[in-house]
């Protein structure tokens, strides 16, 4: 392997490689069934900036260079002659970022030992000996583009899955019938396409992670999904074949994709090596020979409801309890509230390219419902688990707010407060009432309790504590407290920690119930709607405190 040498995955290397040695294996990469061609492997897609530079210089004009000093020089080494030409369009590239203002482009170019390491690298990948088939090249660009897609944190994996939900033989065998559904007639493929609101999004609404196998779910990407799929061979076209020949042709594409996958999985993936010594992938190759005989499901021609019924829905809860505990991760960690904002927002768009897929698709109780599918309230809070509430530190706002209630008219985290960062019913009406009255009439004890009883009243509420109330209001009279802004702050960052707790809580229990999926998705973006809310209402508040060295008043001469 030679990508201990170079410190690059060795699909990445292989691509560099037969573009280097054979000029023709750029059309593997050209996506030929767009009504304007364009290559489907990009510069981005390289892990190594350095390969992507290069790859880039090569499309950009490098592959004609090489022919033309080819010819001015017909007695060199072609691979020294190829590594000059890509050298020289890789120097014109970083000389244009450095004159934008990129300051990694121009260190580049000021560093001669550079372009040597560089120079030397694509020298050795353009001899004949390097271990790669021009032939195989749309393979290895498959596997670059599906690393950089869905990076994983084992070693050159093309690509992972959502985690494992519950799947049996019966649920392979359905997810069998619509894969085979396409080979034997490709145009079916149609049947999943629809019109995605994103632009980056697929434009087929049934995805590899929606499938419970790994194994099925990269047949999909390999046949439909990917760059460079199976059904847009020339073969699974061609009318001059039976249904017979076009399938093998498919076949024969999607296997040599999981062999490829499997070999550069194989450096960190043991299993992947297991499966390439028992070969696994022929075995695979004679399952979906048979699986795309017409007589495999009871009709083939139903296989977009297969989908629907068999993988689609199913995958929801899985999914949803996945971004569940995605919403938990970034709610609880240490991260600024508007990064937490930012990353529920996420979530939410995520839900709805989910909704949306389920929509084009030709479900059978699409928009069904019971009067029992209801959002569930939030589960209690279990032993163990972090409250997010401090009522000492509520105490500690209300004091200070009663002693100068014209705080919360001022700028800073005070004048964000709301009536939820208060988890004690008497504190939260004594701070509604503090808000309702005039600030003169705020500080006076007598009619600032009475405002809160009123309150409650109108609200229907319990009882306040009289004893709680009179203790908040002594306090007030009695006590200093330092201004309201810091532990206000503090307040607000627990609702929103506590907000998202138990969004995240109650969407995973409803992940676990039975629901249709669309009430489920629903029911979801409620939640974490409600969460992006608190965190981005308090967005100010993940503003860094000041250094000490900032708050020092300057001396006055």
């Amino acid at each position: 392997m030679n990508n201990e040498q170079y410190g690059a995955p060795q699909h990445e290397l292989n691509v560099l490689s037969s573009l280097l040695r054979d000029r023709s294996t750029v059309n593997q990469l050209v996506d030929w069934n767009r009504p304007d061609p364009q290559y489907w492997l990009r510069a981005d897609h390289f892990q190594s900036v350095w390969l992507g530079d290069a790859y880039q210089a090569l499309l950009l004009g490098g592959l004609g260079d090489i022919d033309q000093r080819l010819l001015a020089y017909p007695n060199a080494e072609p691979a020294t002659v190829a590594a000059d030409a890509v050298i020289a369009r890789m120097g014109s590239l970083y000389q244009q970022r450095a004159a934008a203002g990129d300051l990694s482009a121009q260190a580049a170019l000021n560093s001669p030992e550079y372009w040597a390491g560089v120079h030397n690298a694509l020298r050795q990948m353009a001899q004949p000996t390097w271990p790669a088939n021009p032939q195989h090249a749309r393979h290895d660009a498959y596997v670059t583009a599906r690393a950089a897609q869905h990076p994983s944190t084992t070693e050159n994996v093309p690509f992972e899955l959502v985690r494992a939900r519950g799947y049996d033989n019966d649920a392979r065998h359905r997810e069998l019938a619509v894969i085979g559904a396409i080979l034997n007639d490709p145009t079916r493929a149609a049947e999943f396409r629809y019109s995605p609101s994103s632009p980056d999004a697929s434009p087929y609404w049934l995805q590899p992670n929606d499938f419970g196998d790994p194994a099925t779910a990269e047949i999909w990407d390999a046949l439909v999904t990917g760059p460079d799929p199976a059904i847009a061979l020339p073969a699974a076209s061609d009318p001059n074949l039976t249904p017979q020949q076009r399938a093998a042709a498919m076949i024969q594409h999607i296997t040599t994709r999981l062999d490829y996958s499997d070999y550069h999985r194989s450096t960190g993936d043991e299993a992947a090596k297991a499966r390439l010594d028992a070969n696994v992938n022929q075995q695979i190759a004679t399952y979906l020979a048979r699986a795309s005989a017409p007589d495999f499901s009871p009709n083939p021609g139903n296989a977009a409801r297969y989908a629907v019924t068999f993988i689609l829905e199913p995958s929801i809860p899985a999914a949803v309890e996945d971004l569940a505990g995605r919403v938990r991760d970034y709610g609880l960690s240490d991260a600024s509230l508007g990064q937490v904002g930012l990353e529920l927002s996420t979530n939410e768009y995520a839900l709805d390219q989910l909704a949306e897929r389920l929509d084009a698709a030709p479900r059978t109780l699409a928009g069904y419902s019971t009067p029992t599918q209801t959002p569930k309230p939030t589960p209690e809070e279990r032993e163990g688990q972090p409250s997010y509430t401090s009522r000492p530190t509520e105490r500690r706002v209300l004091i200070s707010l009663m002693q100068n209630p014209s705080q919360l008219h001022q700028d800073g985290p005070t004048r964000s407060l709301a009536e939820q960062d208060f988890t004690q019913p008497e504190h939260r009406y004594l701070f509604k009432a503090i808000q309702s009255l005039p600030p003169d009439v705020a500080q006076d004890p007598w009619l600032l309790t009475s405002q809160a009883h009123q309150l409650a009243r109108y609200d229907g509420a319990p009882a306040l504590d009289f004893q709680e109330l009179d203790s908040v209001a002594h306090a007030a009279r009695t006590l200093r407290v330092p201004p309201a802004d810091q532990s206000a702050g503090h307040l607000v960052t627990m609702t929103v920690r506590r907000t998202t707790r138990d969004a995240s809580t109650a969407v995973q229990a409803a992940a676990q119930e039975t629901l249709d999926p669309r009430v489920l998705i629903d029911q979801s973006r409620e939640q974490f709607q409600q969460a992006t809310r608190e965190a981005l209402r308090y967005h100010q508040q993940s503003v860094p405190e000041p250094s000490h060295y900032g708050t020092q008043q300057a001396n006055v001469a």
